[in-house]
């Protein structure tokens, strides 16, 4: 069975790149010649021209070489939550239109947010604080809380969890199933903070037991 299926979705152009530089980083490590290079990813200039059906297998294949040639448990230690759309077909798309990618917007095609002052989003965390449990539920509220927002954005939400608990996605590191449930939560928060959102959700398991 491999350690990460290779259904796991098309990540952001940024979160991409920076997986297949560790990968490659561990290839060189290896030193062993009869195991290939990890394959590069589809996007900037590499996607000019490729559908949402190649850059999918693109990404397949890269997972695929992990489990295949021993480097899949460092792939599932850094593979980010999935994107709340497709990003393959946000890809095709961009490139489509000869308007380039821009992997620190992630799955941005339009233009990007601005920056929020700082009280709105100190206002957006005490809602949080405030109302965690009514937003994301009881079972996930007793197993974690929000702690800060971070970004050049304030678009990443670092959340304190119980590292005894697991979520319904399965892992805090990574999604090992049932991926709707992690978009439903990410979903749940950014309703509750409107018109702020974020796009990235960090958790953290250091100093639960202090929260």
């Amino acid at each position: 069975m491999d350690i990460v299926p290779e259904n796991t979705p098309v990540p952001r152009p940024g979160d991409w790149t920076m997986l297949h530089g560790l990968l490659t980083e561990a290839w060189v490590a290896r030193q062993d010649g009869r195991i290939p290079k990890p394959p590069v990813p589809l996007i900037l200039a590499g996607a000019a021209f490729s559908t949402a059906s190649a850059i999918r297998e693109r990404w397949r294949e890269l997972v695929h070489w992990a489990n295949a040639h021993g480097f899949a448990e460092l792939l599932a230690a850094h593979l980010p939550l999935p994107p709340d759309v497709d990003i393959a077909e946000q890809i095709a798309g961009v490139s489509a239109d000869g308007r380039g990618w821009w992997p620190e917007y992630g799955e941005q095609v339009h233009a990007p947010a601005a920056k929020p002052d700082m009280e709105a989003v100190d206002t957006a965390l005490s809602i949080l604080e405030a109302q965690w449990p009514s937003i994301v539920g009881s079972e996930l509220s007793r197993n974690t809380h929000p702690i800060r927002f971070t970004g050049r954005k304030s678009r990443r939400l670092v959340v304190r969890a119980n590292p005894d608990a697991k979520p319904p996605w399965g892992s805090w590191n990574f999604i090992s199933k049932e991926p709707r449930s992690f978009t439903l939560f990410r979903k749940a928060i950014n309703e509750a903070i409107a018109p702020l959102g974020v796009d990235d959700i960090a958790f953290v398991t250091d100093g639960w037991g202090s929260k």
